[in-house]
């Protein structure tokens, strides 16, 4: 194939550019500085030349090129003053990275590394121009959390000295922040007269294109923010309870703004904050609430005399102050204006369902609607909104009953009151809702935890204990295949009841690949580079489903060989999830998602690993970069809206994740997320909710954490009876790679796939008696795996069910040639009668099979089914 860059490559990258623009947020513009007008600039920090696209990990995408600061400075056609010393810095700045990665070339966990980290020097002298601008850069990734140390969430005495200094030296000063969340802004204060301050954030392969637009003007900022930026990290309620093994969420439901609007505490810039060259008036035209919907109209007016722009327009609600926990107001609506005029308008009309303003009420076990005053805001952040209306509601309305579910055993919240009392208000529309009016309470029907149904076709003894299980004798359906089930000819329970126990466990574990490179983010023989693969049974006709990683772009090989012929597939790097969020524009997410599900189907990519929509919990979270928010509304109709752009593409599918809990990047593989129930329902529960409801995903990936004593990857509650019962998922869950849950609990809570396919001999031998594995030469096999925990090779005989004993009446040959390992046992187990000489080179050894069948056939059938629906809407529609 060819390497010519694309129509596609061509057309992504122009809607890359457009929302990398659109994430963009001006945090502060000082005597109007930006946009600039005089293109002559000087421009410092190693950010400009080495400009962070994105984190590392698994979310890294292999492009074609990537536009620094620096270069898209210059291809829009300004002159940069300071360009040999940049070339001079550049030249070290590889040095020391080149060292870094060499360090790192032989580590299999290489891509879980920490980022590289570089520390600017101090800048002897500044170059004359009327404009200096100045790059930090910060880089985190997957496996480590941020500190709060200089040169990771505070600026370094350089970076602060040389801002500082510049600010001084220049008549226009303009400081670009390339960071992926939250950085401390105490610096603010310390340079006084620094004009500008641009929150970047990463923004893919087309970022210096993008920065170029901002600063000349061609495009106006219209991006908001999707955290609040406190003065200091001390203003986090998290921040005496994040990065410990087993963190309690101390704050409750008072995360990001919920506290800081809660508890009066004012943030540097606010949630939803982000300035523009325009000016835009609002005003609400028209509201009207009743029972079932709150309706609003609000126009918007570019007062501005000299550029256009984009407004987003958010819609609060404060809900009544009871003796059940709420905010001072959130979020419940929002939509961001076309590009306005000046003197233009535009009318944005919002709906919204009133059993959406719910909380949990955990006494009664209910999604309530409590009764009191509720009053409509509407602004453009969330420190400057103005209620537009009030509603009151005369009695309590029980929504929905549900189950105590995921409850911790003592509740670690501590933030138990609001400190903001809510203001009366008398001159807006007041409406008055009867409790009577809504409809009757809704009761949940939930699967039991001890139930399972096996199905049969013949008389063969049933492995489990412990479960009342149902048996369902079924048709035989030996010798079809799944196409047969495709054209209605086999129902797919007949067809699981067909496959043996290996074959279920095939098709439940994933397909580690057999090259070398087997390790985190690499595991799949079909496409070279991508996640994973699950199990295919070529005689059955089950096909294998190809997934790769994100959520910043599809991560495969860019260039390898196939069937003699170089292949080509770089990918879009798109803006990180932040910075999609920070555009605050579902139709243009949706676009970016149908853009990504186009090279799915070009590379042959069937599940994509993304969108990641973790709560932005506390500032530090290493992975925050990946997610959308600190807000879960945001977050989950973020999510389906990129969930629906892919999957408007009917042969691909999207996986959400990480369910749930997983709000920092410490002990992630083993910690315990304390949360409570109310909180569990209304933050952290509540963006997937969203993105299930209204994307309807194809799969769900469970996080590698426990929450409240249970393994995410094997909480019955959760993956059973929240998503499947409650929110009527219909989709695959899967593992994320090398989970630490149990996969026999795993199988049976609802967890269908484990990757990358690890523990196929654990489920073997809880649903048969499996005997031991040899290699080719007769030996005992020795199982080398990865270890996350520690980094190591772990190494393991393959001895699975099968226990010497002498008493035993189960015999194994096994060859013991002059390199085994087992030569220095043989001569005791012959004197103990466990084992037999047969001749030089085997033995044969007297044993038994553990009694450990405790693994229902009808789980693995369970998990068989939600995978083949799977393959079957994907690979057969």
């Amino acid at each position: 194939m060819e390497n010519v860059i694309s129509q596609r490559e061509l057309e992504n990258k122009k809607l890359a550019k457009q929302t990398a623009e659109e994430g963009i947020v001006l945090l502060q513009n000082r005597n109007a500085t930006l946009p600039i007008k005089n293109k002559t600039v000087a421009l410092y920090g190693s950010g400009a030349f080495a400009t962070v696209k994105g984190g590392t990990g698994s979310g890294d995408v292999n492009q074609r090129n990537m536009v620094s600061i620096l270069d898209g400075l210059e291809s829009h056609g300004f002159t940069v003053t300071t360009k040999a010393w940049l070339n001079r810095l550049n030249r070290y700045y590889q040095k020391e990275k080149q060292s870094h990665d060499e360090k790192l070339k032989d580590d299999p966990l290489a891509l879980l590394a920490p980022a590289f980290k570089f520390n600017d020097p101090e800048v002897g002298e500044f170059e004359d121009s009327l404009t200096g601008i100045y790059v930090i850069s910060r880089s985190s990734g997957e496996n480590y959390d941020r500190k709060n140390e200089t040169g990771d969430f505070k600026l370094t005495d350089n970076e602060l000295s040389n801002i500082k200094r510049m600010s001084e030296y220049y008549t226009n000063s303009i400081l670009l922040l390339n960071v992926g969340g939250v950085i401390d802004t105490s610096f603010i204060d310390e340079c006084p007269l620094l004009d500008s301050v641009v929150l970047v954030s990463q923004l893919g392969m087309t970022t210096g294109d993008a920065v170029a637009d901002i600063i000349d003007g061609t495009t106006t900022p219209s991006g908001k923010l999707t955290d609040t930026w406190a003065y200091s990290y001390d203003d986090y309620p998290t921040s005496e309870n994040f990065g410990m093994e087993n963190p309690k969420y101390v704050e409750g439901i008072y995360v990001g703004y919920r506290y800081f609007d809660s508890f009066n505490v004012k943030p540097r810039y606010e949630f939803g904050y982000g300035l523009s060259y325009a000016d835009f008036y609002l005003k609400a035209q028209k509201v009207n609430v009743n029972e079932k919907k709150i309706k609003l109209s609000v126009n918007v007016e570019n007062t501005g005399n000299k550029y256009s722009g984009r407004e987003v327009v958010q819609v609060y609600v404060s809900k009544p102050q009871t003796g059940i926990l709420t905010s001072y107001q959130d979020l419940i609506c929002y939509e961001k204006t076309a590009v306005l005029r000046p003197n233009a308008q535009q009318k944005l009309d919002f709906e919204i369902n009133t059993s959406d303003l719910s909380v949990f009420d955990d006494e009664l076990g209910a999604y309530v609607l409590v009764p009191g005053t509720y009053l409509l805001r509407v602004g453009n952040s969330s420190r400057n909104t103005k209620v537009v209306a009030s509603f009151k509601l005369d009695e309590k309305v029980i929504l929905e009953k549900v189950n105590p579910l995921m409850k911790p055993e003592t509740d670690p919240t501590v933030f138990t009151e609001n400190k903001v009392e809510l203001e009366n208000v008398t001159d807006v529309p007041r409406f008055i809702l009867k409790a009577n009016n809504f409809p009757e309470t809704e009761f949940i029907q939930y699967q039991e935890k001890s139930d399972v149904t096996t199905f049969i076709n013949d008389e063969d003894p049933l492995p489990g204990k412990g479960l009342d299980e149902v048996v369902e004798q079924v048709r035989n359906a030996a010798g079809k295949t799944l196409d047969d089930v495709n054209n209605g000819d086999v129902e797919l329970a007949e067809f699981v009841a067909s496959l043996s126990t290996k074959q279920l466990v095939d098709l439940v574990e994933g397909q580690l690949s057999t090259k070398e490179n087997s390790v985190v983010g690499i595991s799949s023989d079909i496409l070279p580079g991508a996640a994973g693969q699950t199990g295919m049974i070529d005689h059955k006709g089950v096909p294998a489903l190809v997934m790769a990683d994100g959520p910043a772009g599809i991560r495969i090989e860019p260039v390898f060989e196939r069937n003699g012929q170089t292949v080509t597939h770089y990918a879009t790097a798109w803006p990180i999830g932040t910075a999609l969020a920070q555009t605050w524009n579902k139709s243009l997410v949706k676009k970016v998602g149908f853009a990504i599900g186009r090279e799915m189907v070009e590379f042959g990519v069937d599940l994509w690993l993304a969108p990641g929509m973790n709560i932005h919990r506390d500032p530090l979270g290493g992975r925050n970069f990946e997610y959308f928010a600190e807000d879960p509304y945001l977050s989950g109709t973020i999510a389906a809206s990129e969930t629906k752009g892919v999957q408007d593409h009917h042969t691909i599918g999207v996986t959400l994740k990480h369910f749930i809990g997983n709000n920092q990047e410490s002990f992630r593989n083993s910690g315990d997320s304390l949360i409570g129930e109310q909180a569990l329902r209304e933050i952290y529960l509540r963006n997937f909710e969203i993105a299930v409801k209204l994307g309807q995903p194809v799969a769900m990936m469970t996080s590698y954490n426990q929450v409240n004593g249970t393994f995410s990857g094997a909480n019955f509650e959760l993956l059973t009876n929240i998503l499947r019962d409650e929110w009527h998922f219909k989709g695959l869950v899967m593992t994320d790679w090398f989970s630490s849950a149990d996969p026999k609990e795993s199988m049976h809570a609802g967890n269908d796939l484990i990757m990358p396919g690890n523990s196929k001999e654990d489920l073997l031998c809880a649903a048969s008696d499996f005997g031991p594995e040899f290699d080719d030469q007769g030996n005992i096999k020795i199982k080398e795996e990865l270890d996350i925990k520690t980094k190591g090779i772990k190494k393991t005989e393959m001895w699975n069910d099968f226990v010497l004993d002498s008493d035993g009446d189960v015999l194994v040959k096994v060859r013991v040639d002059s390199n085994s390992n087992l030569n220095k046992q043989i001569q005791t187990w012959v004197y103990t009668g466990e084992a037999q000489i047969v001749d030089d080179d085997h033995v044969l050894l007297t044993g038994k099979w553990k009694d450990n069948n405790t693994l229902y056939l009808g789980d693995l059938q369970k998990s068989a089914i939600n995978i083949l629906r799977t393959v079957l809407k994907l690979k057969f529609s």
